[in-house]
């Protein structure tokens, strides 16, 4: 999976970085699927961090139908959960079990998206052969999953050699459980069927750097600019101190200010320089919206600034 991450510190801190989880099946995706699965979670993080949950959650199902990793399905689960859609919530969290069992973030998105599962109706499908499932038109990609409660569902398994369909139908909480039997006879061409999972494809964008890093970025300088006006201030109290008693010591510290000043001005200019040519390079082909306003669960960046009367320390910590 593509990641961006940035830390720009003053005078310290630290990027944490976390590996995901990765299922064997996914040692087969191409480079280009790869490639296309981190332009999907990078648009679902920047979707995310600008509060578009609901755009979040198909970017991030994205990338994981084209490159699976546990990292995405946690954030779609978590996006829907956001979203208010907690039935489609539900069902990301039994491929989740399914597919990550021993992965912790895993396993705590899947239980937090089930603690509301009691209000829709699970449905169990087992096919003695390789099959497509499709509910009331639309197809899914796991053989468990959740649907809305008192009202009556087609279930489609679709064989190579032809087609059953049977009805879900169940109370709020229930867990029916369907078997579906290939038809005897030859294979037969299978149906176009127009609907699936909604989720978008990636569209090939995206070579550009990712908005959310370029914002960021304007964060830190708008943070470095802060310290610098800190600085100058801080210096310019030490001036009537020297006046008043002209000692070595008074002087040396003086001049300590001074250089820390001068060193925040540079500072200050190039981290300016570098925000205006990533400005340039930025991708803005994304979805509308899309702004990094707000540290989200997954997904963390975080800037700190700390002052006291002799240390300024700005930083950004975490990781898209």
């Amino acid at each position: 999976m593509k990641r961006a991450a940035i830390g720009i510190l003053l005078c310290g801190g630290a990027v944490a970085f976390a590996a995901a989880s990765v299922p064997a099946e996914a040692q087969e995706v191409s480079a280009r699927d790869r490639e296309s699965a981190g332009e999907a979670y990078d648009r679902g993080t920047a979707a995310y961090l600008s509060g578009d949950y609901s755009t979040a959650a198909r970017w991030f199902e994205t990338a994981h139908r084209l490159a699976p990793a546990a990292a995405a399905l946690v954030q779609a689960t978590r996006s829907h959960t956001r979203a208010g859609n907690p039935l489609r919530a539900a069902t990301l969290a039994l491929r989740l079990q399914a597919l990550y069992p021993d992965d912790p973030a895993a396993t705590a998105a899947a239980q937090q998206a089930l603690s509301t599962a009691g209000d829709f109706l699970r449905v169990d499908v087992t096919c003695d052969d390789e099959c497509t499932i499709e509910v009331d038109g639309a197809i899914m990609s796991h053989t468990s999953f959740f649907l809305d409660a008192d009202g009556a569902h087609d279930v489609t398994a679709e064989f190579a050699t032809g087609r059953q369909t049977l009805s879900a139908e169940g109370a709020a909480g229930e867990t029916i459980a369907l078997a579906f039997e290939a038809p005897e006879g030859e294979p037969v061409p299978a149906p176009v069927n127009l609907r699936t999972d909604p989720t978008p494809e990636a569209d090939g964008g995206g070579d550009g750097i990712p908005l959310g890093v370029t914002i960021t970025a304007l964060v830190v300088t708008a943070g470095l600019g802060g310290v610098l006006i800190w600085s100058g201030v801080d210096t310019l109290d030490g001036v009537p101190a020297y006046e008043d008693n002209p000692t070595a010591e008074a002087l040396a510290d003086g001049r300590s200010r001074e250089e820390r000043t001068n060193w925040l001005i540079g500072s200050t200019a190039v981290a300016g320089a570098a925000t205006l040519i990533m400005f340039i390079f930025t991708d803005f082909g994304g979805d509308d919206g899309e702004a990094a306003t707000d540290a989200a669960d997954g997904v963390d960046a975080e800037a700190f600034l700390d002052l006291d009367a002799e240390h300024a320390i700005l930083g950004v910590t975490g990781h898209f």
